[in-house]
């Protein structure tokens, strides 16, 4: 069975390698509904905020070879891809010497970046990311990063206000993000976690075809029972049911019958080890995250406006469909002890730059990432 998962993540992990890319509509408006299985299994579509140093090194390995994980894991939507603006403002400054450096084509490097990262990244506006989001051991830690290397310090806010996956090979940007007890090793082996968050989304994916689809298909069957009870007579749904089964074990044979009970078996096993390793993956991804306090903390030292929008921003950051009005965000946010009514999350979104507004009322978290001119 074990094979089997495996078997079924190569088929998938092959077939999203030659996806077209999926970036913002002409409203700057990011596509949602390919995350619905991700959304629908775990809780959302987990974030990854991305430093420049790894997506220099991202294009270099694409540049030689295939599409890379980061792409075909956000394309296919199982992760979230987030930048801040220092970050694209880096990656332009410095990609014709990158491209020089590691011997390929500045043309090479440019069109790999066009074509398949830069549709993908959600950019947040450096000034945007008020470190009075943060909590006060939060603030400490930027604080202290602020004081050696103030360019990364946009990146660490943006990723401890989400809560996302940091990729960044900057040790002490990657502190300030963990605290100071990180395992920098463990996360220099964030391609595993990477993966991890892929088949974590194709697994869920798998789960919502293999028990969302059947469930549709029942959910449909109760409402037909109940239409006919209530327009007809309560007896006419169950003679029906008894006509069918009848009719059905008429034409069917013993044999094919012990077939089908088989079969049926078999893919609740599946189903069932598909959903065990779905949940190893989830964790193992969501661990790398970043670590957010818990609401109740925040509330006791944050100010109300700052602790809703903080809230609003880790939720939009992850919802399965993009983007949302504020009545429906509203709806998912957590408890935080504060009020959250539709009209105090359309003010927050509306005065925090980094909430976008693609259609009239309707919002995402981050940009398009600019399209520069190549040099």
């Amino acid at each position: 069975m074990a094979r089997r998962v495996q078997d079924m993540l190569l088929h998938m992990h092959y077939r999203h390698a030659d996806e077209p890319i999926r970036g913002p509509d002409e409203q700057g408006a990011f596509p949602g509904w390919q995350q619905l299985g991700a959304g629908l299994i775990g809780g959302g579509v987990p974030p990854v905020v991305v430093d420049a140093n790894v997506l220099r090194n991202e294009i270099r390995r694409a540049c030689r070879g295939q599409r890379t994980v980061l792409v075909t894991a956000t394309n296919a939507g199982a992760i979230r891809l987030f930048a801040a603006s220092h970050v694209m403002a880096e990656l332009h400054e410095h990609d014709e010497r990158w491209a020089r450096e590691s011997t390929v084509s500045y043309a090479d490097f440019q069109a790999r970046w066009e074509a398949e990262y830069r549709p993908l990244v959600r950019e947040v506006r450096d000034g945007d990311l008020s470190p009075a989001l943060l909590d006060p051991a939060e603030r400490e830690r930027v604080e202290r990063l602020a004081a050696v290397e103030p360019d990364d310090v946009p990146s660490v806010i943006l990723s401890l206000v989400l809560g996302a996956f940091f990729l960044s090979e900057d040790a002490r940007a990657v502190r300030a993000v963990y605290g100071s007890d990180v395992d920098l090793e463990a996360h220099r082996g964030w391609l595993d976690v990477l993966k991890a968050g892929g088949d974590a989304g194709e697994l869920g994916k798998s789960l919502f075809v293999a028990g969302g689809v059947p469930l549709a298909g029942a959910a449909g069957i109760i409402a037909l029972t109940r239409w006919l009870a209530q327009r007809f007579s309560p007896w006419l749904p169950v003679s029906l049911g008894v006509g069918v089964v009848g009719a059905l074990r008429g034409r069917i044979s013993p044999e094919r019958w012990q077939s089908l009970r088989a079969a049926l078996s078999d893919l609740g096993e599946l189903v069932a080890h598909i959903s065990s390793q779905h949940q190893v993956a989830l964790e193992h991804f969501l661990q790398a995250a970043a670590p957010t306090p818990a609401w109740k903390e925040l509330a006791q030292s944050n100010s109300a406006e700052m602790l809703l929008a903080r809230a609003c921003l880790h939720t939009l950051a992850r919802s399965p469909t993009s983007p949302l009005s504020a009545s429906e965000l509203a709806e998912f946010l957590p408890n935080l002890g504060i009020g959250r009514g539709e009209k105090l999350v359309r003010e927050a979104l509306r005065t925090n730059g980094c909430f976008a507004e693609p259609y009239r009322g309707r919002w995402q978290v981050g940009y398009p990432a600019e399209e520069r001119p190549a040099r």
